[in-house]
């Protein structure tokens, strides 16, 4: 199974901000980014086309889908922040209940949210259950950071802790086998 994964556009949250599952404004211009994306997938045939059902990443992958159909599934969404999101990191990191979050990120959650640990359980069911359905095909997954980086990290066999050190900027287009 081949994928290319792709990440959604920066969105109008301010630099510095803590959004995961919430749904930040996109640019006046995202209709012509969604455009440029879906050109420089051009000449490109999926099989299928997967997708984050939040907003900045369905409408990119609908853009680059035109009429065929899209799958959503939650599994693609960002990590939970709980609590946290919409507010500054800044903020966050002076907080008592911070600590623990950052002493261990990996396995412990944001007041209300989701520990990472649950994100790469959920992209691993993911990936076991497409893989099964299109073994031999090409498959388009438009979604977020941390899903994405999930996904090549556990393709890759990396520790957790490693999975954020790759850069991975908006509008990123990532390759890989399975």
């Amino acid at each position: 199974m081949q994928l290319t994964l792709l990440r959604h556009i920066q969105t109008l949250a301010p630099e510095g901000t803590c959004y995961g599952q919430s749904e930040p404004e996109l640019p006046p211009d995202h209709e012509l980014q969604h455009r440029q994306l879906a050109r420089a997938l051009d000449g490109e045939t999926f099989h299928a086309i997967y997708s984050s059902p939040l907003q900045r990443c369905a409408l990119l992958a609908e853009t680059i889908a035109g009429p065929r159909p899209v799958t959503y599934d939650d599994r693609l969404k960002e990590i939970d922040f709980g609590s946290w999101e919409g507010l500054p990191w800044s903020e966050i990191e002076q907080r008592p209940e911070a600590a623990p979050f950052f002493a261990d990120w990996v396995h412990t959650p944001p007041p209300g949210g989701e520990p990472f640990i649950d994100l790469i359980a959920r992209v691993g069911c993911f990936l076991a259950e497409i893989g099964k359905r299109h073994r031999d095909h090409h498959l388009l997954v438009v979604s977020h950071s941390g899903p994405i980086r999930a996904i090549l990290g556990l393709a890759e066999h990396l520790p957790p802790e490693d999975f954020f050190k790759r850069s991975l900027p908006f509008g990123h287009i990532s390759r890989i086998n399975l």
